[in-house]
């Protein structure tokens, strides 16, 4: 019984940055949606979203320990959620058409990138192209948003503590490529491609070279979900590729050598996906991935992950699994 007691006591004591304050947080943390929410319902915006997320919030802090806890680790995936809806507001602010780089980003692109001359890597693309790449590479792009949410659930059963640091790198590279869209609004090679040099705001949303899965099985899903898109000029940099960055990173150190290929093959085929579907350049996918590491590396230290110990053999052996 003493050892235990030693034993909770030790891993107590071996936390550091934020996991010190997970229960001050679990309590103060619904003020930051209820504020938010009543912003917005002065502004006569309110929606339904923003309800239920109050209400779930609140609900989890009002449940218990172990409720508080949970709210705890997904507060990083709720400041996102808020966080997105905050840009709908920055957009109409920050990006104005003569703000938004486009044939810019193209010239840099061949002048560093290009295949041959004048000719970029989407170029190339979008005249050596065939159906079974074109619904290889949309797999990726169709479950990445979801797959995000399937990982964090996976690992808050098997491994919390690198779920934490997921979910926090998660938020800040999220939170600092909003800052990038309305600081260097980008256009991305499709938008070229249909409207040349001049930019409108009133251009809709396309799903590029996912309207060709659409062709080929008869549906308009592509079509349907890109056209809800929030803006256009979002490309830079691309978090398609750094969201698969984010969990090849964080699992680096505890993946086998079963499942490490498997981060890194979803890794590589959305970052070649990207620039094949016409999506982004090549410079806004290296960027994604620069961003994934920064915010990891910034993740680690926020939770002072260096300084963390494992409480128990078992936790240790729980992680590496």
């Amino acid at each position: 019984m003493s050892h235990g007691a030693t034993v909770t006591r030790g891993a107590a004591s071996s936390r550091s940055g934020l996991l010190r304050h997970r229960q001050l947080i679990s309590r103060l943390f619904p003020l930051v949606p209820v504020l938010y929410v009543l912003i917005i319902a002065g502004i006569g915006d309110l929606r339904v979203e923003h309800i239920v997320l109050v209400l779930v919030v609140l609900g989890l802090s009002a449940f218990g320990p172990r409720a508080r806890a949970f709210l705890s680790d997904i507060t990083p995936y709720v400041l996102v959620a808020l966080g997105y809806d905050l840009v709908r507001y920055a957009r109409r602010v920050f990006v104005t058409a003569e703000r938004v780089h486009g044939c810019q980003l193209r010239q840099f692109e061949l002048s560093t990138l290009a295949v041959s001359p004048g000719v970029t890597l989407q170029d190339w693309f979008q005249l050596h192209h065939a159906p079974f790449w074109d619904v290889v590479f949309a797999v990726p792009y169709t479950v990445f948003a979801y797959l995000a949410l399937i990982y964090s659930a996976y690992l808050y059963f098997v491994d919390r503590p690198r779920m934490r640091r997921y979910l926090w790198a998660f938020a800040i590279a999220n939170f600092i490529s909003f800052v990038m869209w309305m600081a260097f609004p980008a256009a991305p090679p499709w938008y070229l491609r249909a409207h040349g040099c001049h930019v409108s705001m009133s251009d809709l949303p396309s799903a590029a070279g996912l309207l060709r899965v659409d062709q080929l099985f008869g549906i308009h899903y592509y079509q349907s979900l890109y056209s809800r898109a929030a803006s256009v000029f979002g490309a830079m940099p691309s978090m398609h590729c750094a969201y698969p960055m984010l969990g090849l990173l964080t699992a680096w150190r505890a993946a086998s050598w079963k499942t490490r290929p498997i981060h890194i093959l979803y890794a590589v085929t959305m970052f070649v996906g990207s620039n094949y579907l016409d999506h982004h350049w090549l410079w806004d996918g290296i960027a994604g991935v620069m961003l994934a590491i920064v915010s990891v590396w910034l993740s680690g230290k926020l939770l002072g992950e260096s300084r963390r110990v494992p409480s128990s053999p078992g936790d240790a052996a729980l992680r590496a699994a």
